[in-house]
């Protein structure tokens, strides 16, 4: 599709109507089949991030992961020599309508760093997402979710369950606020926050963005006084660690992005999950069959339906000749994780849920938490919850079904994310 002579350099503005535009709603509404249909024609396409914003979109599977490995791929024009241009990322912050005292937050984070401030930023928070952390939390995760069915049986009167406001949210949310350190009288502010960078509401969302910064520098300024051993405490003390020495702005952008990640992602996966295997009938009834499919499960429900299009944007530190394609310095580049995710080149009837599916080559079967150094930093979390919601809920209620029918999951379309589903509402 793409030759060593296309290029980006386009007038602003001029974003012709018959090239691929991101935000296209009938692209946000069918992602996987969208970029599916994209990805067969070439293994570089030219696209528009926004009107002004053009961008190359790489979406097969060898090609995503051996791109976001790539380190002339940066993060951040801050590591571009001799980048004078505007912030290309910007756009992205524009299109939030942040008050202009939080903007600054949004830029820095490890998700938009490269090395050495990348390793500096994820070294301050990578200790408490550890292997071994993230098992020692089981038992914590198992208690909750048997609280929460506990809880959804007293107020069902019917029979029926709502499994999305009921179960998955509070369950993410509690899970991820406890292992941060936000007290359960700061975490509504989180979730009013996350809900309103979904809807991208401009007028709610300059109030709740405010309302978080202030509850996060407010948090971190207890835990720099009084250390309680949480993901707090740690992004605190590393503002005097000379390894991880770290500035406000970058610890606040560090505690939002691991609370709104590991909750809304992480919430997003399981109610994914759910709606998979209860409009797959057979694919229930085989981990009804044998629990201990549920970690194969979980990992094939990341692949098929995982909550992310797409990671976040990368800039051509250099020119670079990728698979053909001419992508000069300074050039955008996205590159699609729900199109690598169902690449016929790399999986067998790729578009099949199949709950058995096992990886040839001892990968995780999947890149839905990313690749390289800026791979999911609380990816086992993520994993975890999943494989403990999914388990305790078919267990406590094995003959569980759809309330409503098939024609009840309607999703809404949210730019920069899966089509999520609002509601998902079951009979036990």
């Amino acid at each position: 599709m793409q030759n060593a002579t296309v290029r980006l350099d386009v007038p602003l503005g001029a974003r012709p109507p018959d090239e691929l535009y991101l935000l296209d709603p009938a692209l946000l509404a069918d992602p996987a089949g969208g970029y599916g249909k994209v990805r067969e024609q070439g293994p570089v396409a030219r696209a528009w991030l926004t009107d002004t914003q053009p961008v190359w979109v790489v979406t097969r599977y060898d090609d995503v992961r051996e791109g976001l490995r790539d380190s002339r791929f940066a993060s951040s024009p801050d590591a571009i020599e001799g980048h004078t241009g505007e912030d290309p990322r910007r756009a992205l912050v524009d299109m939030l309508n942040l008050p202009e005292e939080v903007q600054k937050y949004f830029l820095v984070s490890a998700l938009d760093t490269d090395p050495p401030d990348h390793t500096r930023v994820r070294g301050a928070v990578g200790r408490a997402f550890n292997a071994r952390r993230m098992q020692a939390l089981r038992p914590r995760v198992e208690q909750l979710t048997a609280d929460l069915l506990d809880d959804l049986g007293r107020r069902s009167a019917d029979g029926v369950l709502e499994l999305v406001d009921g179960y998955a949210y509070p369950l993410a949310v509690t899970v991820v606020c406890e292992l941060a350190g936000v007290p359960e009288e700061d975490r509504a502010v989180f979730r009013r926050w996350g809900d309103d960078i979904l809807v991208m509401e401009p007028e709610r969302l300059r109030e709740s963005s405010l309302a978080v910064v202030d509850t996060v520098l407010r948090l971190l300024d207890q835990r720099r006084r009084e250390p309680a051993g949480d993901v707090l405490s740690a992004l605190a003390a590393a503002r005097d660690d000379e390894r991880y020495r770290l500035t406000e702005e970058e610890a606040v952008a560090m505690v939002l992005n691991v609370v709104m990640a590991g909750y809304d992602n992480t919430a997003q996966l399981v109610v994914n999950s759910l709606a998979a295997l209860l409009t797959h009938p057979d694919q229930l009834k085989l981990l009804q069959a044998d629990p201990d499919l549920t970690l194969s499960a979980v990992n094939e429900f990341i692949r098929w339906c995982g909550p992310d299009i797409m990671v976040r944007m990368r800039i051509a530190a250099e020119d670079v000749d990728f698979r053909g394609t001419s992508i000069r310095k300074g050039d955008c580049v996205q590159f699609v994780l729900v199109s690598a995710n169902r690449d016929p080149r790399v999986y067998a009837d790729p578009d099949r849920l199949d709950i058995t599916r096992r990886p040839h080559d001892g990968t995780e079967g999947h890149i839905g938490f990313g690749h390289g150094i800026h791979y999911c930093v609380g990816a086992a979390l993520s994993r975890l919850q999943c494989e403990i919601a999914l388990d305790a809920l078919l267990r406590r209620h094995p003959g569980l079904h759809l309330a409503e029918g098939p024609e009840s999951l309607r999703r809404t379309i949210i730019p920069g994310t899966a089509p999520r589903l609002p509601r998902l509402a079951v009979r036990v």
